[in-house]
């Protein structure tokens, strides 16, 4: 039996919230607009699901929208100069969007998150000049590596959109008009999905879990590998560190694969995993394979420490579990506890204990 979830798209509200229209100014959308939308770049996972994603449906209500880019992507560089010579080939083609902004005079200007990952705020000061409404968008707390540039970035702001309603909450502290739009998927991309069925044993093999006597009989695939994904930026996949002692262990009884989706395999070869005996696999990542490589997975893995900065992240890798039909297990950090309902919409765990006993 085939599963359909039906998709209804970006509701009227959330459109306006997009936009910065709140209230008495809701009118201001019954007619066409002209929307600027600065973002991180085109495969940037902010810029994809926060941004792009809601540029169609603004466009079929007959708004204009102008997405400017990074050039090179905010978190990248050519690969002749470096980060450093790049990030003044970014700031070049941020000025020349000013240009172009200011030709174009668009109704909203909208920020996807800040210009550039340092404490400068020169370039979103002009943005202001230059903007008849400015709209900040956020899904990190930028207030933990910039408190300064955080601040401004907020009072420029005549709207922000906080990702969550603990970012919300800071901003509220400087600038109370903020909605709260959370990071979404657009489940038409993700289509329809076989749900794994539980019940049909018939290619199952019972084991008792010996590390816990409480731990119920668990139904395991007999010969077919069991994949543990984990899909993000390359950045992040430090987090997997604390996998290390579960899957070794895991390794030894079951047939399973560590498959990582990113866009370079470097950080994850620095942790080594093979070396403990942990089948692992790197997938590049892929705009046009990404829904097909997450339906790969059989358990969608979010592992990430309890720190300042990672509770105030969106939660977007559950998300896309859930999408593609794959039962996730998260750290129980911010918003990743009103994703999950524990053991019935996912499972949490915290210490490498508790991962061992979940997976």
């Amino acid at each position: 039996m085939k599963t359909r979830r039906e998709h209804t798209g970006t509701s009227q509200s959330s459109q306006d919230e997009l936009c910065g229209v709140t209230g008495s100014d809701r009118s201001l959308l019954s007619s066409a607009m002209r929307l600027a939308f600065l973002t991180s770049g085109r495969l940037v996972p902010s810029s994809r699901f926060r941004v792009l994603q809601f540029v169609p449906h603004l466009q079929r209500l007959g708004h204009e929208c102008l997405v400017l880019p990074s050039r090179p992507e905010k978190y990248s560089s050519l690969p002749l100069l470096g980060f450093r010579l790049s990030g003044h080939v970014k700031r070049w083609h941020r000025r020349s969007d000013l240009v172009a902004l200011e030709r174009w005079s668009p109704d909203v200007v909208v920020l996807e998150r800040e210009i550039f990952s340092d404490e400068s705020f020169d370039v979103e000061q002009a943005v202001r000049r230059i903007a008849k409404r400015l709209v900040l968008d956020i899904d990190d707390g930028l207030f933990v590596l910039h408190r300064q540039k955080f601040e401004v970035l907020c009072g420029l702001s005549d709207h922000v959109i906080a990702g969550n309603e603990l970012l919300a909450t800071r901003v509220r502290e400087i600038n109370p008009s903020v909605t709260v739009i959370p990071t979404c998927v657009d489940l038409d991309r993700f289509g329809e999905w076989t749900p794994r069925d539980v019940n049909d044993v018939q290619n199952f093999s019972t084991f008792q879990f010996r590390f816990s006597d409480s731990l119920p009989q668990l139904p395991i695939r007999r010969s077919q590998v069991a994949i543990l994904g984990w899909t993000g930026t390359a950045a992040n996949i430090a987090y997997l560190e604390v996998l290390r002692e579960p899957l070794k262990t895991l390794s030894r009884e079951f047939p399973i694969e560590l498959r990582v989706i990113a866009e370079s395999d470097r950080p994850l070869r620095a942790l080594a995993f093979d070396r403990y005996g942990i089948p692992t696999r790197f997938v590049r990542w892929s705009e046009e394979t990404e829904v097909a490589d997450l339906r790969q997975f059989e358990i969608g893995l979010m592992p990430m420490p309890d720190t300042e900065w990672t509770r105030y992240k969106c939660g977007l890798k559950i998300l896309q579990y859930m999408a593609a039909g794959v039962p996730a297990v998260a750290s129980p950090v911010g918003v990743n506890t009103a994703i999950i309902r524990n053991q019935i919409t996912g499972w949490l765990a915290s210490t490498p204990d508790e991962w061992l006993y979940v997976l």
